[in-house]
């Protein structure tokens, strides 16, 4: 496939699967062409990523990793992909859809999606509902292994204890670090460990240090978006030659760690759609925005988006979906102020 594997492999939990110690995030090649996140994935998988995460809820990442795989020897890629559904029949019809855009006979890992609360919790495992079904498939040879994600720390703690998952991901950094007292659990039950947000929804920006915190435990299993080759290079080189961080290294997260504070977007996304068409966690993260988008861009998009902040009316829906309990509305109005400041910098 080109290029010799450049990065090590990593078991993950009792699976089975033997997977790279980094993944690749599917959602931010969304943002690409087909034929441009196609040559990215494979450029990917040349690299020695094999381990690609996707959903059935991101609808273009998932036909644009299957481009790239097509014509892969399929031992050589583990495909995971998950689904938010908790009703059985809605569930197998995801999973259905989500072969066909991979253009594959089986999910390596299937993972039930944002199990945030213990009502959905419940109504995954009810008769009828998405587990039943995840067995069934499994019993076809449609899905292999079965994982769950989650944005609430403590509710995970629990699924894990059910043993009905063999893998979890969860959001891991060194910002919101909760989820580092799952993994000695994760390691005795054999649970596969897979850390989504390892840059806490943008709001760390030096990635080398994010992937460093990272390659200190083992077994833990990041999957980084990836959105460019400069970004993939970058992830290959660091784990080329995978280390923990240094003293100094650490000091500097501990830093930022003070300077982000806990009351920050993730971008998870769960607080949409909002009632009055806002687009929460863009505004939330409109520094970081900014600071990443060429400013023509950023500009059409603050000037069609931060005006409806106007149109908030405190109805609370967005607050109630919040895994990280963020008082949205209140929030709103700082981001209005600074973006009002950010058009006075292009305009000095």
């Amino acid at each position: 496939m080109g290029r010799p594997v450049m990065i090590d492999r990593a078991e993950l939990g009792k699976t089975g699967l033997r997977v790279s110690r980094v993944g690749f995030g599917g959602i931010p090649i969304t943002r690409l062409t087909d034929a441009g996140a196609a040559a990215l994935v494979r450029e990917a998988i040349d690299a020695g990523v094999s381990f690609l995460d996707t959903a059935h809820t991101y609808p273009e990442s998932e036909p644009r990793i299957g481009m790239a795989v097509s014509g892969v020897d399929r031992d050589a890629v583990v495909l995971a992909s998950k689904d938010a559904s908790a009703d059985g029949p809605m569930f197998a019809r995801h999973v259905e859809e989500s072969l066909r855009r991979l253009g594959t006979d089986y999910l390596d890992l299937m993972q039930f999606h944002n199990v945030g609360d213990r009502a959905k919790w419940e109504a995954i495992r009810a008769p009828g509902g998405a587990y039943e079904a995840a067995l069934r498939l499994k019993e076809q040879g449609k899905v292999r292994h079965l994982g769950v994600t989650s944005h609430n720390i403590a509710l995970a703690g629990d699924m894990i204890e059910s043993g009905l998952f063999e893998t979890l991901q969860v959001p891991l950094n060194f910002v919101a670090d909760e989820a580092e007292a799952l993994l000695p659990r994760c390691r005795e039950l054999g649970v596969g460990f897979i850390a989504m947000k390892p840059f806490a929804g943008g709001a760390i920006e030096d990635g080398l240090l994010a992937m460093r915190h990272l390659q200190q435990f083992d077994g833990v299993v990041p999957i980084p978006g990836i959105e460019t080759r400069d970004e993939l290079h970058q992830v290959v080189e660091l784990y080329s030659a995978p280390r923990g961080p240094t003293g100094g290294e650490r000091a500097r997260m501990a830093q930022l760690k003070r300077e982000i504070g806990k009351v920050f977007c993730r971008a998870c996304g769960y607080c949409q759609p909002c009632p009055q068409g806002i687009a929460i966690p863009m505004i939330l993260r409109a520094e970081s925005f900014a600071r990443r988008m060429p400013a023509d861009r950023t500009r059409r998009a603050f000037d069609r988006h931060m005006p409806k902040i106007d149109a908030c009316t405190g109805c609370g829906q967005c607050v109630e979906r919040c895994p990280y309990d963020l008082d949205i509305p209140a929030m709103l109005p700082a981001k209005r102020a600074w973006y009002h400041q950010w058009l006075g910098t292009l305009e000095a």
